[in-house]
């Protein structure tokens, strides 16, 4: 503090200090970042437990079927839901989401048939010969994981943030302790898999009550002609952000089948864990700051365009800062920590986090100011930024194991392919918003 008074000044820092105190957009981040913290340290709390109830290749197996859920996620109302919070009236937004919400009961109920019909193959693959056996789990796990997701844009459109970060933490509770509970039945990585599955319909009807008492204070009603309407304006999401999400769910969730493929599932749990510990919390605070600049900068898009580079510039660097903060703290403390809170079978975990700690600051700073090409409607910079990222990582981790690498070794190459690929997104993401910052009109014509 001493350092930072010196290098601004006492009279310049107070007033940082209060612009801070008094920002609309900080005071509703840190709504979010509250039920999302909270919700962090229920799951952290439980972990040393949880380590100790399940072995590292069950915990490997879970973040198998994570990963898979992770990349079905994506296609689950095929990127109409990133189009929810851009309506200027809350009629059409109800169309997007009912569309959104139909499509989700459609794509869980063939990818549980897909799982089920292609269950020996994936079992070979995975080496693991339970897990593609769950195929009804998997539908119920992407249909809930879906309309929560879905439901959230609603929440982030009216900006019920207090209630969406209520949602998280309701989800941690019944996830952690199903898991707990189930473990004493010795059901094995299907106990973490059916906690989770809990989890995700924990926060489903307090988002779909808030939707419903939306629609009829404003008299609305689903049609299908609307609906047909609103496939058709928001087209070019499912043409181009549904591609390039599903690239971006693959280089984030492809390196803990492969870890599993190449080297182990152990490996793929140790990896796991320190996806858990570091990646997502952070992604979940991410995600909070992405959801307040989300609504805001759309707010902006339509009455002040002018103000989004401010936005932007402004929450890049908040957003770094902390992300800064965090990294350090765990690059220092990493293998201990592991090996005192989770047991010495989980050291690992910590020199993996240390070798992803790159990665992980800049997935936190470009994601958190993401959104900025969706709000502009150039889905086409989402794709070629996410066709090269993934070039990048499929290529690195390719080139890792046909050069037979270490698990280390090529876990370094994965992050630093991934960092180049983040620090891309950030820089598409600047160029998007800066180019129309000094022509405001122009833009929302082109737009329009």
């Amino acid at each position: 503090m001493n350092l930072l008074l010196k290098l601004f000044g006492k009279h310049r820092m107070k007033e940082y200090l209060r612009k801070l105190v008094l920002d609309k957009f900080l005071r509703n981040v840190l709504v979010l970042t509250g039920g999302t913290l909270f919700s962090q340290i229920i799951i952290l709390a439980t972990l040393p437990w949880i380590t100790r109830l399940y072995t590292p290749a069950e915990y490997g197996s879970y973040s198998i079927y994570l990963s898979i859920m992770g990349m079905l996620l994506m296609l689950v109302s095929l990127s109409y839901e990133n189009a929810i919070t851009l309506p200027e009236d809350d009629s059409t937004a109800s169309s997007v989401l009912g569309l959104c919400l139909l499509i989700c009961s459609g794509v869980s109920i063939v990818s549980g048939l897909a799982i089920f019909i292609f269950q020996q193959p994936l079992s070979i693959w995975l080496q693991d010969r339970n897990l593609p056996h769950y195929s009804l789990l998997f539908a119920l796990s992407l249909f809930g994981a879906g309309c929560y997701q879905i439901l959230n844009y609603w929440l982030i459109r009216k900006k019920h943030f207090r209630r969406l970060s209520r949602t998280r933490y309701s989800q941690s509770i019944g996830q952690v302790s199903s898991q707990i509970a189930l473990s004493f039945v010795h059901l094995g990585p299907l106990g973490l898999m059916i906690g989770d599955v809990i989890g995700k319909y924990g926060g489903l009807i307090s988002q779909w009550t808030q939707w419903k008492k939306d629609m009829k204070e404003t008299s609305t009603q689903l049609k299908w002609t609307d609906l047909r309407e609103s496939a058709y304006r928001y087209r070019r999401f499912p043409l181009l952000s549904m591609a390039s999400n599903l690239l971006n769910s693959i280089a984030i969730y492809v390196p803990t089948l492969w870890l599993a493929y190449a080297y182990g599932v152990h490996v793929a749990g140790w990896f796991a864990l320190g996806q858990r510990i570091l990646g997502s919390p952070m992604t979940l605070i991410m995600s909070s700051i992405r959801n307040v600049y989300l609504a805001e900068s759309s707010e902006l898009m339509i009455q002040s365009p002018a103000k989004l580079f401010p936005l932007f510039r402004k929450t890049v660097i908040h957003v770094f800062l902390l992300g800064l903060i965090i990294m350090a703290i765990f690059f220092i403390l990493g293998p201990m920590a592991f090996a005192f809170f989770f047991g010495d079978a989980w050291r690992e975990s910590g020199e993996i986090i240390r070798i992803l700690a790159v990665m992980y600051l800049a997935q936190f700073v470009a994601n958190a100011v993401g959104t900025t090409i969706d709000v502009m409607e150039r889905q086409d910079l989402h794709l070629y930024r996410e066709v090269i990222r993934t070039l990048i990582v499929i290529g690195a981790l390719f080139a890792a194991w046909y050069t037979g690498q270490s698990a280390h070794t090529a876990m370094l190459w994965f992050s630093l392919a991934s960092t180049a690929g983040y620090g891309l997104h950030l820089g598409l993401s600047w160029w998007s918003v800066r180019k129309y910052t000094d022509a405001p009109a122009k833009f929302v014509e082109e737009r329009g």
